[in-house]
């Protein structure tokens, strides 16, 4: 049996956080795999210079001797460990901190198609370990995994163990020590996101306000709070500085997104409202992937015309799945109405005015006002 060590789900940066008392070195997950050994491999290269037939059998028949000494491996830790959805009726809820590791495989049907195999493909397995726990439990349960496999398993050349580790961050410090040493940013000229501007406090929260932005501020992530003060040598250790009572940021913890899937990606996208010059909806997609809000598509487009109260139409030459990612997150209904310009159609939505406002509250409130002003002097000049 062969032991590894990964580190690649730690960031270069955890080594600051966890000298500092905000973060701890902490375990993800075991890797479990058969792995052929220098003289297996030789003979495997073997099979290919038989009869394709020949090579098929021999395939199929390593696939089921790999298959049968993992699955042997993975049934003796189900016995010595509370395995998460190893049998069919899971021990105890997703949720709770009573299961030791959550068990994955693929199946045959992905890993040996057209083999006749079906079923568990036992020859690579994950375990992660409980995000319910504690970090000293799961780093408990590592050792005793370790130590069962080796007692167990420890004259079996094929099998490998990889122990993945991560770090843990303590999010309720980070925090509380953010907000406390937040205000000496405030005013501070700062390149930000690769994007040169100064922050600013507004509510409580620490805003970042790109240089000739003319609206858009972007909230600056706690994590950066603190790491851009030690930066500029503002404070020595904030985790020495006393907790004070947290303000309110915006009425929530960080803004309420949406996850959008594209390019491979799961994006989480945040809708800024505000109005066209002529008074009708506009709506602008920003994505938070690296803690701040970036610019990332126009949802609305503005042609021609008036629009009635909290309807637009949709940018779908842009893209065309959004309409039906409005739908599935209950922001938006199709009114039916259709508008052609140039080699497009774009189709008008009605938004829900309770989600604009949930969504961005101060943008809403412009967007009423304006609309209403501009509608209401067409009205009267008619």
């Amino acid at each position: 049996m062969n032991i590894l060590h990964e580190n690649s789900l730690s960031k270069n940066s955890s080594a600051k956080w966890i000298d500092r008392g905000y973060a701890r070195e902490d375990v993800h997950s075991l890797r479990l795999q058969y792995v052929y050994t220098p003289e297996q491999r030789e003979a495997n290269r073997r099979i290919c210079d038989a009869s394709p037939d020949e090579a098929h059998r021999r395939i199929r028949q390593a696939a089921e001797s790999k298959n049968a000494v993992m699955a042997s491996v993975m049934a003796a830790i189900a016995r010595e460990f509370i395995c998460y959805q190893y049998e069919s009726k899971d021990p105890a809820p997703y949720g709770s901190s009573r299961w030791d590791l959550f068990f994955w495989c693929n199946d045959f049907s992905n890993t040996l198609h057209g083999y006749g195999l079906s079923g568990r493909d036992y020859s690579y397995f994950t375990l992660s370990f409980n995000s319910a726990q504690t970090v000293e439990q799961r780093a408990a349960v590592c050792e005793r995994v370790l130590q069962f496999l080796e007692s167990r398993f420890h004259s079996n050349p094929n099998l490998e163990v990889a122990v993945q580790h991560s770090t843990w961050y303590d999010k309720r410090k980070i925090e509380a020590d953010a907000q406390t040493v937040q205000h000496l940013l405030d005013g501070r000229q700062y390149a930000y996101g690769s994007k040169q501007g100064k922050f600013i406090m507004e509510s409580g929260q620490l805003l970042f306000h790109p240089k000739y932005a003319r609206k858009y501020n972007y909230r600056v992530d706690y994590l950066d709070i603190l790491a851009i003060c030690w930066e500029l040598d503002l404070t020595p250790n904030t985790s020495t500085v006393p907790a004070q009572k947290p303000m309110p940021a915006m009425g929530r913890q960080g803004p309420l997104t949406f996850p959008y899937e594209k390019y491979g990606s799961v994006h989480p996208i945040q809708l800024k409202v505000s109005a066209y010059m002529d008074g009708n909806l506009a709506i602008a997609m920003h994505t938070w992937e690296n803690g701040y809000a970036e610019p990332w598509a126009s949802l609305t487009i503005n042609l021609d015309g008036e629009r009635g109260k909290d309807c637009a139409f949709i940018d779908t030459n842009g893209d065309a799945d959004f309409p039906v990612w409005l739908i599935r997150h209950g922001l938006a209904i199709p009114t039916g109405a259709t508008r052609r310009s140039g080699y497009c159609e774009y189709p008008e939505y009605r938004f829900r005015a309770d989600r604009l406002r949930e969504l961005d509250l101060e943008g809403y409130a412009e967007y009423l006002a304006l609309h209403e002003k501009l509608h209401s002097e067409r009205r009267h000049s008619a």
